[in-house]
């Protein structure tokens, strides 16, 4: 029997998301997506990984957003001596900006710190050490 979420999901559905981004998530976005996923965090947009089970909370998926519209930004900064590979997507902010996690620049915890990435610089800065701290005091929108 298959189960209907309403919200969260399963870790074999994230670890689909995470083989397709060939990129392991953060154990705290891992567990919150668990719980959380298709939801959103104090308004902001946070992109869930695709479950078949809740495709009108997911269409809008992490890898979907990675294929689409962050591959567009990519592609507008090509011409920029910037290296955007170390970033994955997981929020968008405003109209182009995403929260990143920084999968150069590890944070205490040992998970990628995160960023908020600037479609008009094509530059990030520093927002939380982890996604936990980022989901404990989200930006204000």
């Amino acid at each position: 029997m298959q189960h209907k979420f309403t919200t969260g999901t399963t870790a074999d559905t994230i670890r689909i998301a995470e083989a397709q981004l060939n990129r392991k998530f953060p154990q705290s976005f891992f567990n919150w997506l668990l719980i959380n996923n298709g939801r959103s965090l104090d308004g902001l947009t946070v992109f869930p990984v695709h479950d078949p089970n809740n495709l009108r909370k997911t269409w809008s998926s992490i890898t979907k957003n990675f294929n689409e519209g962050w591959a567009i930004w990519i592609n507008n900064h090509s011409h920029e001596s910037l290296d955007l590979s170390p970033l994955l997507p997981f929020a968008e902010y405003g109209t182009g900006d995403y929260f990143c996690f920084n999968y150069e620049s590890i944070g205490s915890q040992g998970e990628p710190e995160v960023v908020l990435w600037s479609h008009e610089t094509g530059k990030a800065k520093f927002i939380a050490d982890n996604f936990s701290a980022f989901a404990s005091n989200p930006p204000t929108l």
